[in-house]
């Protein structure tokens, strides 16, 4: 008995050991970062069997595992004579993005109640199509209305159609009754990655955090508002999140369309028809579309980032609402200050997530060494997402600054070269910085070691 036991301990850990090796070799094959790799080998050892499979489950990303998903922008772009519009499209053309286009009219919403009634007011006016895809949907008081705002389109007889993020709106896609009159009136909804479908299981760590509103192919809206009472209302609330919505038209909203049906295409698991609009010229605003995630050749908005950074010659400041960086943004931005550029990162004293605030500390403790001045704003929530180079160029959109946005989730960002853009951001930023904000309090050793510990953790958050 006493050898059978042996022989079955011996069995268990020599599986485990090689469940481990193979993994080991998955995450070479697929060059996973060392902080990745520390991370995953750590918790593997502490308990082999489950955090392989968690491995295969929550640590895969990009396309190795989305075979069935087309690319975004696949097509490979040729580089005209004609010099580009801006400078950073010598990188993105690289990974086949769309260049910038200048025919565009792009409206800036910092007012939650604003950016609310201007969206209600496009819903209401739709006449042949609403396109919504969104990470979080919460059937509240304000969305109520959208709610019914939709079903009747719907029975006029305008196509809606619905993308929504199963782990963001859990709640909803656990308990669907509020779907029912929308269902009925032929409202078509799609959960992206569904929990309890089997070929999903792999996907669930890979969210769908693009926000993209598109009424008649023509309006876009989107950034960093998702569909509940916490990001938008008709009137103004005190404890509402802070966050940006823009309305876009013109070539831009072309990118959207074409993200969008692609997209539920892949939930569908069927071709949708990606008929592109030909769009009027709306304004004179120069706008290129980015679109990041699994389905996306590379690490494109990461590499756009970094690259941003390095030739910031005067200003770099970023409002996150969540600030775990990727270590190579972390040397640039050390860098940066080195050079006397003036790095900001302006994020809430206290988040919506705990554990990502006090991952966070040790990376803020870092630029304070460097000098870089860290607004950890004492106000309400902040949700928006942007990022200001010089006079050069905004980026708006989906992404936080954090390992899950950049190298995990499906997201989509807007970059703006306009100068107005640029201008009414730094405003609202330094209106940001002017109110009350506070610093992390010194911390002893065991402390520092504490938060550093998180750090290996970061790549999971």
């Amino acid at each position: 008995m006493e050898l059978n036991q042996l022989l079955l301990h011996y069995l268990v850990y020599t599986l485990g050991g090689l469940a481990i090796l193979l993994t080991l070799l998955h995450m070479l094959y697929a060059r996973r970062s060392p902080t990745s790799m520390t991370l995953w080998l750590l918790l593997m050892i502490i308990a082999p069997y489950i955090f392989v499979i968690f491995y295969y489950i929550f640590g895969l990303r990009k396309r190795s595992i989305f075979k069935d998903k087309s690319l975004i922008f696949d097509k490979k772009i040729e580089i005209s004579s004609k010099p580009p519009l801006h400078q950073d499209s010598k990188l993105l053309f690289f990974n086949n993005i769309p260049p910038a286009s200048n025919d565009n009219d792009l409206k800036l919403f910092t007012n939650s109640s604003k950016s609310y009634n201007e969206f209600i007011k496009a819903l209401k006016g739709a006449k042949e199509s609403i396109d919504l895809a969104t990470y979080v949907l919460k059937f509240d008081e304000e969305i109520s209305k959208i709610f019914e705002i939709l079903t009747l389109k719907a029975r006029e007889g305008v196509k809606v159609r619905f993308l929504i993020d199963t782990l963001g709106s859990y709640k909803l896609y656990f308990w669907q009754k509020p779907l029912k009159e929308l269902k009925k009136a032929g409202v078509k909804i799609h959960f992206f990655s569904p929990i309890f479908n089997k070929k999903a299981i792999s996907k669930l760590n890979l969210r769908y955090h693009r926000k993209i509103y598109i009424i008649d192919n023509k309006i876009l809206f989107s950034g960093g508002m998702n569909l509940s009472g916490e990001y938008m209302g008709a009137q103004e609330c005190s404890d509402r999140w802070i966050d940006l919505m823009f309305k876009v038209e013109g070539s831009v909203v072309n990118d959207y369309i074409d993200i969008f049906n692609l997209d539920l295409s892949f939930v569908c698991k069927k071709d949708l028809t990606r008929t592109l609009k030909n769009q009027e010229k709306a304004g004179d605003h120069l706008l290129q579309t980015l679109p990041s995630g699994p389905d996306v050749k590379g690490d494109v908005l990461l590499e756009l980032i970094i690259d941003s950074i390095y030739r910031a010659k005067k200003r770099i400041w970023i409002i996150t609402p969540y600030f775990i960086p990727d270590e190579s943004i972390m040397q640039a931005l050390r860098i940066a200050s080195h050079k006397n550029v003036d790095v900001r990162i302006i994020t809430p004293q206290k988040s919506n997530h705990k554990i990502a605030d006090l991952a966070r500390k040790s990376y803020i403790r870092t630029l304070y060494e460097n000098s870089i001045k860290v607004i950890l704003y004492e106000g309400k929530m902040i949700h928006a997402k942007a990022l200001l180079f010089d006079e050069s160029s905004l980026i708006l959109g989906s992404s936080n600054l954090d390992y899950r946005s950049l190298l995990l989730n499906y997201e989509v960002v807007t970059i703006s070269y306009a100068k107005d853009h640029i201008l009414q951001i730094e405003e609202w930023m330094r209106g940001l910085m002017a109110k009350k904000y506070s610093k992390l309090e010194p911390a002893n050793k065991l402390k520092r070691i504490f938060e550093n510990l998180f750090r290996i953790f970061a790549s999971a958050l």
